[in-house]
C-alpha cells in the first residue's frame, strides 16, 4: 500500500516571476504537475535511456491546493495550463496594484531577479531593490486598498548573500553576516542580500500585519536551467578530449547542488507556515516559539549532499557520453591558474573583451562552498525530496532533449 500524500493548503497565490526557472517550477508544484499530466506542458526527455527514467514528482511531492496566478514582465513563454497570468513591472506601484485587484493574493511568492549575468548594476538594484519593496508595500496594503489582505509573503533569496564569493564556506549557517559594500565583490549578491533585509524587517510591520521569510537556495540547476547545466554541458560538448581532462585544483572542494523541485517544495512549506502563523496572530493565539519561528527569518535550502564540484561536473559530461575517468585527469594548481587567469584579463580587457578564463571562474571551480539545513529541516519540516544524481540527470536529459527537438525544427 502506498503511503498518503501530505497535502498543503496554500489558499490565493500569487508567483511573481513565475515564467523564469525557479518560478515555472513553483507554478508547476502549485498546479501538482502538468508538466507530467498535461502533453501541451510536457518537459523534454530522452526517451529509451534508463538513465533519464524516474518516479514521477507528482507522486513523491505533496498534493497542493491553491489557486494560482502568475505576474512577470512579459508572460508569453512558459505557460503552464491552470494558471492565470499578467504582465506587470514590479516596480511600479500602479502595475502592481492592477494586479493585486484582479488577483487579491493570501500568498505572495516573490522570485522575480534579473540575470546574475547581465551585470546591469542599475537593473539590479532597480528590480532586486526597488520592486521587491514597492511589492511589500502594495503587497501589505501601504498603496490603497486593492479589495482584499495579502497574508504572507515568502522572498527568494540567495545563498550567496553571506559570500564574498572567495572565501570557502563550511556547513555555513543563518546566523553568518550579510556581506555587503567593500567586502562583496559581487553585485548581484548585494542587491540580493539589501532585499531580503527589507523583507524580513516587513515582518508584521504593514498595515495588515503580513508575515514575510526569506529562502536561500544554493546551486540550482534542474530543467530548463539556462546557466549552471548549460554552462557545464556546453563546454563538455564543445572541448575537447583532451582539454576535457584538464582540472583546476585538486577536486578537493565540497559544493552544493540544488534541484529546483526541492526548492520549489521549500518555497511551498514556508508559505504554509507562513499561513498558519499569520491565522495565530490574527486570532489572538499567541505567536510560535522563538525555537519554531517561520516569520521574519532566512533559511538554507539545498540537497543536504554536497559532492565534490568536479565530480558533479563530470557525471553531467557522462550523461551526454563525454567520460573522463578518474585516472585520466590533469590536476592544474589553482595558483598558476589564478595567475594565468589575471593575465588573460589583462590582455583582454585592452580589446573590451572577457576571456573564458578568469580568476573567478578559477576560484569558484576551486572553492569550497556548503550549507547548513538544520533550520529549514526543524522549523520548515524540510528534507529534499528528488536526491542529487537524479536532480543533474533531470537537468542533463532536458538539455539533451530540447537540443535534439531545436536541431530537428531547424532541418525542416
Amino acid at each position: 500500500m502506498s503511503a498518503k500524500r501530505r497535502t498543503l493548503e496554500l489558499g490565493n497565490v500569487l508567483v511573481v516571476g513565475g515564467c523564469g526557472f525557479l518560478g515555472w517550477h513553483i507554478v508547476d508544484h502549485l498546479l501538482n504537475f502538468p508538466s507530467e499530466t498535461d502533453p501541451s506542458a510536457a518537459l523534454p526527455k530522452p526517451q529509451d535511456d534508463a538513465r533519464f527514467d524516474f518516479p514521477t514528482l507528482g507522486s513523491r511531492y505533496p498534493d497542493y491546493k491553491a489557486k494560482v496566478s502568475v505576474v512577470d514582465l512579459r508572460t508569453s513563454n512558459n505557460r503552464l495550463p491552470g494558471a492565470t497570468y499578467y504582465d506587470g513591472d514590479i516596480t511600479s506601484v500602479d502595475s502592481m496594484m492592477e494586479v493585486f485587484r484582479a488577483v487579491k493574493p493570501d500568498l505572495v511568492i516573490h522570485t522575480a531577479t534579473p540575470s546574475v549575468l547581465e551585470g546591469n548594476k542599475p537593473l539590479l538594484y532597480k528590480v532586486n531593490v526597488e520592486g521587491t519593496r514597492t511589492l511589500l508595500q502594495v503587497a501589505g496594503g501601504e498603496h490603497g486598498d486593492w479589495g482584499g489582505k495579502c497574508k504572507a509573503f515568502v522572498y527568494t533569496s540567495s545563498s550567496s548573500v553571506v559570500h564574498d564569493t572567495q572565501s570557502d564556506l563550511i556547513h555555513v549557517d543563518e546566523s553568518w553576516p550579510l556581506i555587503r559594500g567593500k567586502l562583496q565583490q559581487e553585485y548581484y549578491s548585494e542587491t540580493k542580500a539589501d532585499a531580503e533585509e527589507i523583507v524580513l524587517k516587513y515582518n508584521r510591520q504593514s498595515p495588515t500585519n503580513m508575515v514575510t521569510c526569506a529562502v536561500r537556495p544554493a546551486g540550482i540547476h534542474g530543467e530548463k536551467d539556462t546557466t549552471v547545466t548549460h554552462k557545464i554541458l556546453e563546454h563538455g560538448a564543445n572541448a575537447s578530449d583532451t582539454v576535457l581532462k584538464m582540472q583546476l585544483g585538486n577536486n578537493d572542494n565540497l559544493f552544493d547542488f540544488t534541484y529546483v523541485g526541492n526548492v520549489a517544495y521549500a518555497h511551498m512549506l514556508a508559505g504554509a507556515r507562513l499561513l498558519a502563523t499569520y491565522d495565530r496572530y490574527e486570532s489572538n493565539q499567541g505567536g510560535p516559539l522563538d525555537h519554531e519561528r517561520v516569520d521574519g527569518e532566512a533559511f538554507n535550502i539545498t540537497n543536504d549532499s554536497p559532492i565534490y564540484f568536479w565530480d558533479a561536473t563530470r557525471a553531467m559530461w557522462a550523461l551526454i557520453d563525454r567520460v573522463v575517468e578518474p585516472h585520466e585527469v590533469w590536476s592544474l594548481p589553482e595558483g598558476l591558474m589564478l595567475s594565468i587567469g589575471g593575465l588573460a584579463e589583462s590582455v583582454m580587457n585592452l580589446f573590451g573583451k572577457t576571456p573564458r578564463l578568469t580568476r573567478r571562474t578559477v576560484r569558484y571551480s576551486c572553492m569550497t562552498r556548503y550549507y547548513s539545513i538544520e533550520k529549514a529541516r526543524v522549523r520548515l519540516a524540510y528534507l529534499p525530496v528528488i536526491p542529487v544524481d537524479e536532480g543533474i540527470a533531470r537537468a542533463v536529459g532536458y538539455v539533451v532533449e530540447k537540443q535534439r527537438q531545436d536541431s530537428g525544427k531547424k532541418g525542416l
